[in-house]
């Protein structure tokens, strides 16, 4: 694969984009390849694109059906390549021949260099005009173009220097450096749409200890057209870019302010925001649309800024020593599956140094998944995986034994070959890994429960990072049903081996009785950030796991738990009725969406079994119990679930 991904986005951008191209493929450095993400393009850029393709092989076109902006178009080749060097480029710039050659050569510099930018000049002439030589980072929260506007002859004599952020027409990136900034598997954030974007990735590279450096020998034409401090061009620009340049100001505020900066950044930045405010009250109203936006969002919004004030509390990180033990074991329990297991194995990306996966596989018809393997992690360091095909008989339980027996890693995630991890999962886990080694036996990410089209369907994620330590973790354990997805779980191997692993004979329960082993040693620490999908297939959904065995099966883990006084028993009490009714109402409710009453009916009944007869019924349950009852009766399928009910679709 070659060495650099060259990324353009383009959006009616047919006046420049054959200049453009023209000057990116003669680039010197020999080792590169050309994606051009096209946002929905209304001109005819695709056409001239697609002529320049057929002429050169290291050119490529790919069309998306509406317009991501800036952020989503490059997002879009990011997410979907490994290269090991990424240079975005704007259709509006022409680079120097030996551009790229030199970027490459800065970058390799110093591993701590995550970005390198040029000297971008806006014309031709004998003394032309700066367009920028990097970024200066204000006082208030805001970058400004470095020389911006000087004639080249005013500037001096110009040398490689470090800066404090790289303009967004022509930086080079090191994949390490995206990676690491990716935040709920984002590099840009999509929010941003296509203002400021570059902003945003100076100040968070800044906050995770990454540097910038200048290059003056790389140099380019840029022509800008975009400063939306000019009033008089800002008034000829569209609302919704107005709207953005503030409400991209307030994300950036929000979001990378520290604590440590919050009193003196926003001292300055306060009054101009209110002065900005101010102007759009009176003369640009639909800017106040920023305001909206952020009350609409806040929650998330919040969550971003938790993740990204995390990740600035660890230091800056080095590539781990080749041939030490892996920080993160992924294993993945395979059984007849190669189609998904593919797919699981595709997202995983590039595999970090501190990673490590194992495939154990049950199959024993073919070796269709060993070829699967074989395939999709050809590209990956071959001492970094590792496939298992193992003896006939084996069940789930002993396949997940054999995981754990296998793997290295300080830590272990359960990957089954139905789910898959998200964009920038793996990043978003090592992060948290890295900070709480030492600290924390089990960790738990949000998930996405997607059916098996990928369509989502619920996402499940903690509010916010907290640890429960033993006995919380037990009872929120006891009392949810659906609180663990297999693939947001993360485990340290102390507690695999110090709990003993899966019990066989709780059968389809001895996830749950493993979870209450493993919290019950070591509590768990809930992370607000979604890092795997779950996926729920054709399998999961029938009414076979909500039967009266399975109801003895989970009567034994909280007996157990009486066992070993885990907790108090008023609190065990009330913790056993909330899950089986749930449990069961949940059940019944998945017999009523495939029109089963006959089959809602008799999970229902299993409220009535001895064992869970004399369980107090809370106000919570109550309705939702008569409720699905009347529904058997008149045999109507309900509807998807809003929010407030999700739990009803607990899937064990």
């Amino acid at each position: 694969m070659p060495t650099v991904l060259l990324s353009l986005v383009t959006w009616n951008s047919a006046d420049t984009i054959e200049a453009c191209l023209t000057s990116v493929l003669a680039q010197s450095y020999p080792d590169f390849e050309v994606w051009v993400v096209d946002n929905d393009s209304h001109d005819d850029t695709c056409s001239r694109v697609a002529a320049l393709a057929a002429t050169d092989a290291r050119l490529s076109l790919h069309q998306l059906p509406r317009n991501t902006g800036f952020c989503g178009g490059h997002n879009f080749s990011l997410d979907r390549t490994n290269h090991e060097l990424v240079l975005l480029v704007n259709p509006d710039v022409e680079m120097e021949p030996d551009y790229l050659a030199r970027a490459v050569a800065a970058i390799r510099q110093h591993e701590q260099i995550g970005t390198v930018c040029g000297l971008l000049l806006q014309s031709q002439e004998d003394d032309p005009r700066i367009d920028s030589a990097g970024m200066n980072a204000l006082p208030d929260g805001r970058f400004g173009l470095r020389l911006h506007g000087q004639r080249l002859s005013e500037a001096g004599p110009l040398s490689a220097t470090y800066v404090d952020g790289a303009d967004g027409a022509l930086p080079l990136f090191r994949r390490r450096f995206i990676d690491d900034l990716r935040v709920q598997g984002e590099f840009f954030d999509s929010r941003f749409f296509a203002h400021k974007e570059d902003w945003d990735i100076a100040w968070r590279g800044h906050l995770y200890g990454w540097k910038t450096l200048f290059e003056p020998a790389c140099r380019a034409l840029h022509p800008r057209q975009f400063l939306p401090a000019n009033l008089r061009l800002r008034r000829r620009l569209s609302g919704a870019i107005r709207t953005d340049a503030v409400k991209n100001q307030w994300l950036l505020l929000l979001k990378n302010t520290t604590a440590r900066q919050a009193p003196g950044l926003l001292l300055r930045a306060i009054p101009r925001q209110l002065a900005i405010l101010g102007y759009a009250a009176l003369a640009e109203r639909e800017s106040l649309q920023a305001v909206r936006y952020l009350w609409q969002h806040w929650r998330e919004i919040k969550a971003t800024r938790q993740l990204v004030q995390l990740r600035a509390h660890q230091p800056w990180l080095p590539v781990a020593t080749p041939g030490a033990a892996p920080l993160l074991s992924i294993c993945v329990p395979t059984y007849h599956r190669p189609e998904l297991l593919a797919r699981t194995l595709r997202s995983l990306g590039p595999l970090p140094a501190e990673v490590e996966v194992i495939i154990s596989d049950n199959s024993t018809d073919n070796d269709f998944s060993q070829k699967v393997c074989a395939h999709v992690l050809q590209d990956q360091p071959a001492t970094q995986w590792r496939y298992f095909r193992n003896p006939a008989g084996g069940s789930a339980a002993t396949n997940w034994v054999a995981c754990v027996e296998r793997a290295r890693g300080q830590y272990i995630l359960m990957l089954h070959d139905d789910d898959y991890l998200l964009p920038g999962g793996l990043l978003t886990m090592l992060h948290t890994l890295r900070r709480v080694r030492q600290q924390q036996h089990a960790v738990l990410f949000g998930v996405s429960v997607v059916d098996s089209g990928r369509q989502e369907l619920q996402r499940q994620v903690p509010r916010q990072e907290k640890y429960l330590p033993p006995a919380a973790a037990v009872e929120a354990l006891l009392t949810d049903s659906s609180l663990i997805r297999i693939p947001a779980l993360v485990v340290s191997r102390e507690a695999y081996l110090k709990t003993g692993g899966p019990d066989p004979s709780q059968r389809d329960t001895d996830d749950t009785d493993l979870w209450l082993r493993v919290f019950a040693y070591g509590g768990v620490l809930q992370v607000p950030a979604v890092t795997a999908a779950y996926s729920v297939h054709d399998g999961a959904l029938t009414t076979g796991v909500f039967q009266e065995q399975n109801i003895q099966l989970l009567l034994r883990i909280f007996q157990k738990a009486r066992t070993q006084n885990l907790l108090p028993e008023t609190r065990l009490r009330r913790a056993e009725s909330h899950f089986f009714h749930q449990f069961v109402l949940a059940g019944a409710y998945r017999a009523l969406r495939h029109q089963d009453a006959s089959g809602a009916r008799k999970v229902l009944q299993l409220l009535r079994l001895p064992a869970l007869r004399h369980l107090p019924v809370s106000l919570r349950w109550l309705p939702v119990q008569w409720g699905l009852r009347l529904l058997t009766l008149i045999k109507w399928s309900p509807p998807t679930p809003p929010r407030l009910v999700s739990w009803l679709r607990t899937s064990l």
